[in-house]
């Protein structure tokens, strides 16, 4: 059976979609730009990369019908989402240092959680116009303006970013 749940799919679609274009259509119609990314990889599938992100249905549709199996990229900052990326390597965690920000409080609750392939997490905030960051002895990315993130349901080396958490959007 299926194991994704908040933003994932039914499972109407083919197994060889997954619910790709799906759920990137879902994320455009929310507002949030999308581009596919090259099934299994972070690399974008795309000529200009975060640039040629859209919310368009017919564009977002071309792509996937052209590729189904192509993952989903979101573009970070407004209009898309903030992204917190907190990473888990061989040399260290993010956790400690984002556990840190929480009791600090210094980030709000995030409107979603998504468990990454690696085993760290992305937050979802709302989107801003900030930079990027990158604090690499922390094991903490910020993704804003210039930025992407791959989404749920895709997958890189055979792993899914899966929802943890999801606020309910007032629809």
């Amino acid at each position: 059976g299926q194991r994704e749940r908040g933003l994932a799919v039914t499972g109407r679609e083919p197994e060889q979609d997954g619910g790709l274009l799906r759920s990137a259509l879902r994320y455009a119609s929310a507002g949030w730009p999308v581009l596919p990314v090259i099934p299994g990889e972070k690399v974008p599938a795309t000529a200009h990369g975060f640039h040629d992100a859209s919310t368009d249905p017919a564009r977002i549709t071309s792509w996937w019908k052209a590729s189904p199996g192509r993952n989903v990229g979101i573009a970070t900052g407004a209009p898309g989402p903030d992204v917190l990326d907190i990473d888990v390597h061989p040399d260290g965690t993010g956790f400690p240092a984002y556990n840190r920000l929480i009791r600090e409080g210094l980030v709000p609750r995030p409107l979603a959680l998504v468990k990454t392939p690696g085993g760290g997490i992305h937050a979802y905030y709302r989107g801003t116009d900030q930079r990027n960051g990158h604090i690499p002895a922390a094991h903490v990315d910020f993704r804003s303006r210039g930025g992407y993130v791959l989404a749920p349901p895709s997958a890189v080396a055979g792993k899914r970013y899966e929802v943890v958490r999801h606020e309910p959007s007032e629809a």
